[in-house]
């Protein structure tokens, strides 16, 4: 991974990078704060901070990555990431639609179908944010994929869709 600097003050670092996916998450680290964080649709995991690499949890199938970095305060910072394959984006072709069963990936997790991000099923469930189809549950990050999905799942299931956040 390589981290890209989007913008920096005396006091604020605005970091992020360009997740394999196709996403770019990015977070903002404030002098004297604690470490930031933040979760990419298809799993992997970013964090930003002094000792950004010990806040992130090992998860199987996920490597860690570290760099470190100056801040305009003259700190050195740690951008860490846990890496795991991308399920979300055009690199994806497939993994994320197979019928007869919801697309899961690791640690007992969903994806979205119309957007491909990462859901925890009970979660989801508990909100309402699931739906059946032809004896399968999928399951949604909001109420607007579920709405897009109930509408028309056959162009969400097809094989050919590639899901866009």
């Amino acid at each position: 991974m390589q981290l890209t600097v989007l913008e920096a003050t005396p006091d604020l670092v605005r970091a992020g990078y360009a997740c394999p996916c196709g996403c770019r998450p990015s977070v903002e680290y404030a002098r004297r704060s604690d470490v930031v964080e933040e979760g990419c649709c298809c799993g992997n995991h970013f964090a930003v901070g002094p000792g950004a690499s010990a806040t992130l949890s090992p998860r199987a199938g996920f490597r860690p990555e570290l760099q470190v970095f100056d801040s305009p305060w003259g700190e050195r910072l740690e951008a860490a990431w846990l890496v795991g394959p991308s399920v979300h984006g055009p690199s994806a072709e497939g993994d994320h639609h197979e019928h007869g069963e919801a697309a899961h990936n690791l640690a007992g997790q969903a994806l979205d179908p119309v957007c491909g991000m990462t859901v925890e099923p009970e979660s989801a469930r508990a909100k309402g944010l699931n739906s059946s189809y032809k004896g399968v549950d999928y399951f949604f990050c909001g109420k607007g994929c579920k709405l897009e999905f109930d509408e028309d799942p056959e162009r969400y299931l097809d094989p050919s869709y590639v899901p866009s956040m």
